[in-house]
């Protein structure tokens, strides 16, 4: 539990001992929701905003991009782009996404933990 001015937090345990095991949880840097394509009426992520300074910017994703799977999988639901980056091997992961006129493009992004607040 943490007091501070007389506001108490408490943290679940089993969520400490993960952070303390593997730090913070990487980010990719982006804004979504989900839409349909157009034609094929295939599910994708429609990416709203990217972070400044993330992955995301730096793999030259831009808004309007249309994420549609990772690592070789398609996306079926908002769910699994968390899923695909939570589980990305070594700290990559290949994006399949659309852009303009809808031809499919792949980059691979490397991941990074978030920057400290106090950095």
């Amino acid at each position: 539990m943490i007091v501070s001015g007389g506001l108490a937090l408490a943290a679940p345990s089993n969520s400490v001992v993960e952070f303390l095991k593997h730090g913070a949880a990487v980010k990719l840097g982006v804004t979504v929701r989900p839409v349909r394509t157009r034609g094929a009426g295939r599910f994708g992520l429609m990416v709203l905003e990217i972070g400044r300074d993330s992955p995301a910017e730096a793999a030259s994703l831009l808004p309007g991009d249309i994420l549609a799977g990772a690592n070789g999988a398609s996306f079926e639901s908002i769910d699994d782009l968390g899923d695909a980056v939570d589980g990305a091997a070594g700290g990559l992961l290949v994006l399949e996404f659309l852009r303009g006129n809808n031809a499919t493009r792949e980059v691979t992004v490397r991941l990074q933990q978030p920057k400290s607040a106090a950095a």
